[in-house]
């Protein structure tokens, strides 16, 4: 079988591997069959823009064909190999981009001397301000975008083809996390370590810089990323959970009264209308922009959301070159009752999984739910059967809440409750406004434990007890 057809059928197998697409192009180009490479390239779409501005040589593609082909030879017999060897591949590519366009243009050590720079002006989350007035508008906006990608992706593309659907409008320096993932779930931590640096020149010239994130799927010699770096990454993965915060309430908000909140106020009362427990500084600035982006969040029954430019973002909130937040989707709970676990999602990805303990006899009910109370002391002290909080599922007699029976958590054990430590309903309940959904299904959440060094907290505003009611539910 001749090369040309093993690329075809690589394809044909892979059709939405836009690279494999490009690289097909780049054959019939190689054959002066244009017609048939214009088409590859118009299915590889951005990744076509992004390399062609590269300027990559031919000897490089000829390295990447070879390790495609080989690939594809041995297809049936090392399947599990393919989509590491094709990840190295494309990173080989990747990295020599740089150095293809202009030899040394891209220094590892102008890279951490800049970073520290542009993004040194950055304050801690502890010590951000409250906006006063339009102050906050003031504040500078960093010419490097965060960014974040599962590492080592079932389709075999790498995250940071991602990073490059509009190469034009990226930001002088991006910078790409790295998720771990577990099953089809990818997992937000802080800690998520720094995988790529892309850096755009003024004329369009892309340079790409693996960093030790990639390792495992680059199969290259990744540098480190500078402290300047992980800190900022830290604080934009922190930063990137307030707004799902924020983003959920406001469209439980909206869902239920039929419009947006006029203010934050409105979604910070006490109880029962709290849909947040409290706020913090970045809360209360991001609801600002919010506001004055759109004059109110869109109609999630629009399929619509709000996106706001870079130069509206407050330091690091953007996450993409037009300025929406990393997460799109409203925050929900999951909880696997085979598993134990209990995670907070927004789509495929685990902002928080916790383990739990569920009821005997599978008493925990099976199906879709909403969280409606969402109380302090449920028993009315914070040393009663639920702990310290709870939050009731719809109209049910069943429950989110802490326990003191700490041997029960991991078991089946209640009367159909959802059980935790103190610690973490504690953080569920700041971390997950009123109204979010819960779905409790069997064997869909992984084991790995996805919780924060650093707990999720919310300045309470005052009355999140109900004191016309001590609860009762199934416990």
């Amino acid at each position: 079988m001749s090369e040309s057809m093993h690329l075809k059928r690589y394809v044909e197998s892979h059709p939405d591997n836009k690279m494999a697409w490009y690289l097909l192009g780049k054959d019939y180009e190689r054959q002066g069959e244009q017609g048939k490479a214009n088409y590859c390239f118009n299915r590889a779409e951005e990744v076509y823009e992004a390399f062609e501005l590269s300027k990559a040589p031919s000897d490089i593609w000829k390295h990447y064909e070879m390790k495609l082909l080989q690939q594809e030879k041995n297809r049936v017999r090392r399947a599990s190999k393919i989509r590491r060897a094709w990840l190295c591949a494309v990173l080989f590519l990747l990295m020599l981009i740089p150095s293809a366009t202009a030899p040394g243009l891209f220094p590892a050590g102008n890279w951490a001397v800049e970073l520290e720079e542009m993004i040194g002006w950055l304050p801690d989350l502890d010590e951000a301000p409250l906006p006063e007035g339009d102050e906050g508008k003031s504040r500078p906006s960093p010419d490097v975008l965060f960014t974040a990608a599962a590492m080592q992706r079932e389709s075999g593309e790498s995250g940071v083809v991602s990073l490059l659907k509009n190469p034009s409008s990226l930001p002088p320096k991006s910078i790409m996390l790295g998720m771990e993932s577990a099953g089809n779930w990818q997992m937000w931590s802080a800690a998520m370590p720094a995988a790529y640096g892309v850096q755009r020149e003024a004329d369009g010239r892309i340079g790409i810089t693996p960093y030790t994130g990639a390792k495992e799927e680059c199969e290259c010699e990744p540098q480190a990323a500078a402290s300047a770096i992980t800190q900022s990454g830290a604080r934009w993965a922190e930063l990137q959970v307030q707004g799902a915060v924020l983003s959920t309430a406001i469209g439980n908000f909206q869902e239920a009264v039929g419009r947006p909140p006029h203010d934050l106020e409105e979604l910070t009362k006490p109880f029962p209308d709290n849909w947040l427990a409290g706020t913090s500084n970045e809360i209360t600035e991001l609801f600002e922009y919010f506001k004055s982006a759109s004059d109110g969040p869109q109609d999630k029954t629009t399929g619509s959301s709000n996106t706001l430019t870079d130069a509206e973002l407050p330091g690091l909130w953007g996450a993409a070159p037009d300025g929406t937040l990393f997460f799109k989707e409203d925050l929900k709970i999951v909880i696997d009752r085979a598993n134990h676990r209990l995670a907070v999602t927004s789509g495929s990805v685990l902002l928080r999984n916790y383990k739990v303990g569920l009821g005997e006899d599978n008493k925990t009910p099976l199906g879709t739910f909403h969280i409606t109370d969402k109380v302090v002391h449920p028993n009315g002290t914070g040393d009663g059967v639920y702990g310290t909080r709870g939050m009731q599922l719809s109209d049910q007699n069943y429950a989110i809440h802490g326990t003191g029976d700490l041997d029960s958590i991991g078991a089946n054990e209640s009367e159909g409750c959802i059980r935790m430590y103190k610690e973490d309903v504690e953080e569920l309940f700041d971390l997950v406004p009123m109204g979010t959904e819960v779905v409790i299904d069997e064997g869909v959440l992984p084991d790995p434990a996805v919780v924060p060094q650093k707990r999720f907290a919310l300045e309470h505003t005052p009355g999140q007890n109900n004191p016309r009611k001590t609860y009762d539910w199934l416990y």
